[in-house]
């Protein structure tokens, strides 16, 4: 192995798309105010209530995970597959690849790594320890589930202005490449 640094580890391409982008960001703010909103509600429930509410959303939430992250690993492929060598290179020349294409890798991660953190917050919640304390650090467990939960949530549906992006790059690439159909010229020149 060598000692340089790998260009496409995750920690690398993450330098590259900014470490601010992933806290300094309107998902990111959204993702901490709805909790709480809902953390101010939990203590109207009581103990029993709030281990079945908990044991619930981490069954429905982890099939969430898994079927969101199946569809973010299914939208980066088929963005992969219809994009033509000319388009990457073209990608990969401005230095715009990691840009675009990381998103899909972090999103990926977060999911993955909520669906095993909801494993562990369903047994963590499945003990049978009836203690305040225990009561308060699985409301706070709660609360950063649901956080990273609505995050990751977010996150994905970013990926759609992604999409849409490499859409609007891929047609000026297509453009300027002389690409396009005279047909679909001539009627777009009409409108």
């Amino acid at each position: 192995m060598s000692n340089g640094k790998n260009r496409y580890d995750f920690f690398e391409m993450l330098k590259v798309f900014g470490y601010s982008k992933l806290f300094l960001c309107r998902e990111f703010y959204i993702s901490i105010f709805i909790p709480t909103i809902y953390f101010y509600l939990l203590y109207y429930i009581e103990r029993e209530q709030m281990r079945n509410l908990m044991l619930e959303i981490c069954k429905l939430l982890f099939a969430a995970d898994a079927a969101v992250l199946a569809i973010v690993i299914s939208g980066f492929a088929i963005l992969l597959s219809v994009s033509d060598s000319n388009f990457l290179f073209f990608l990969n020349r401005k230095n715009l690849n990691i840009k675009f294409f990381f998103p899909f890798y972090l999103s990926s991660v977060l999911w993955a790594w909520h669906a095993i953190f909801s494993i562990g917050v369903f047994l963590i919640t499945s003990t049978n320890i009836k203690n305040d304390v225990f009561q308060v650090l699985l409301n706070f467990i709660l609360y950063f589930y649901i956080a990273w939960f609505i995050y990751c949530l977010l996150n994905t549906v970013t990926l759609v202005r992604m999409i849409l992006r490499l859409g609007f790059e891929k047609v000026r690439l297509d453009e300027s490449l002389g690409n396009i159909h005279s047909k679909l010229k001539s009627s777009h020149e009409q409108e």
